[in-house]
């Protein structure tokens, strides 16, 4: 065969567009660079693994300190309602305390004011007693003087005799 036959065959034949079809491929490979885009693809999907497998480990290790938090959960509730009502308690007799000390100032109070209150009825008495007692002596003093004119006449003489002692000054 010689060339003009094998270029006719290969005209005939669709080996001519294939032969183009694969040099075509070649060169866009070794253009592109097809191995380290395949290599970069390969690594990038080996990287993805590792970072699952970090955050799956990470996730693990999260889901085991939460499920140990909520083990002692339980605990930490009982704890706390213990601490309120131990308050609670604490509160009550604060309040109890409190409340018998205002009790107790109530009724000082009130025995003050009832003091003070039998004290002023007291002196009350003592002034109308007092008051009573002067008009029945000025009443006395008058009938007397009224009635013995000597007596009248000598306790003028004593308060001029007191007012003439008196100096001037």
């Amino acid at each position: 065969m010689d060339f003009t036959e094998i270029l006719n065959y290969i005209g005939r034949t669709n080996l001519f567009n294939f032969i183009i079809f694969a040099a075509i491929i070649i060169f866009l490979y070794k253009k592109i660079k097809v191995t380290d885009k395949i290599e970069q693809a390969k690594e990038g999907v080996v990287t993805s693994i590792e970072d699952s497998k970090t955050a799956k480990t990470e996730s693990e290790n999260a889901l085991k300190k939460i499920e140990e938090s909520l083990s002692h959960i339980e605990e930490e509730i009982d704890g706390i309602i213990k601490k309120s009502e131990d308050n609670a308690r604490l509160v009550g007799e604060k309040i109890l305390e409190d409340a018998g000390k205002t009790v107790s100032g109530i009724k000082e109070n009130t025995e003050k004011t009832v003091e003070n209150k039998r004290t002023l009825l007291r002196n009350d008495l003592i002034k109308r007693a007092s008051t009573a007692s002067i008009e029945v002596a000025k009443n006395h003093i008058i009938n007397e003087l009224n009635n013995n004119y000597d007596l009248h006449q000598r306790l003028i003489d004593e308060s001029i005799e007191a007012i003439e002692g008196v100096e001037l000054k």
